[in-house]
């Protein structure tokens, strides 16, 4: 999966958490990985940075190490220029951050998301945790050692679930 792939599955899976769960839509850690991606709602995920530092520090610990999980997403709503909307923030080793966004449109659905751009480091500190689970986990070698020039291409060596297939795990 290339970056922008990641970017793309992170989208879906905030069309797809919308669409099942509504509004208001529950903070939402996207976990992509080699036999599927994993949703993973925060439905008691605190207010205050401290706290959600906490909850993704050990959602990591749980779940990106020993899955070895090369990237990660967070969705969640947000007021963004005074608009409701839904933020995607999305990492993955040897990558920074990015960020992109999309308002409600007056159906209740999500508009188009605006480019995404890096993520400021000091915007959002509580998904530190995640970007330094997937920076901390050994680069394995795949078959891009075996002359794939395809998988050379793939930084983050992981298979795409199609979007219909994103299944939300409640904590």
């Amino acid at each position: 999966m290339q970056f922008e792939e990641l970017r793309y599955v992170c989208q879906e899976a905030a069309i797809d958490v919308l669409a099942s769960r509504g509004r208001p839509l529950p903070p939402t850690v996207v976990l992509p990985g080699p036999e599927r991606t994993r949703l993973v709602t925060l439905p008691s995920f605190p207010d205050d940075d401290e706290g959600r530092h906490a909850v993704l520090a050990q959602l990591a610990v749980d779940e990106v190490g020993p899955h070895e999980v090369p990237c990660w997403g967070f969705v969640a709503e947000a007021e963004v220029s005074g608009a409701e909307a839904v933020v995607v923030a999305f990492g993955a080793r040897r990558n920074e951050p990015h960020i992109t966004a999309s308002r409600f449109g007056d159906d209740g659905t999500l508009e188009e998301f605006v480019p995404s751009e890096p993520l400021d480091p000091t915007a959002l500190p509580f998904l530190h945790p995640l970007q330094h689970a997937v920076d901390a986990l050994e680069a394995r070698p795949g078959p891009a050692a075996a002359g794939d020039e395809a998988a050379s291409r793939d930084p983050l060596g992981i298979t795409r679930t199609h979007p219909s297939d994103l299944p939300v795990h409640p904590d």
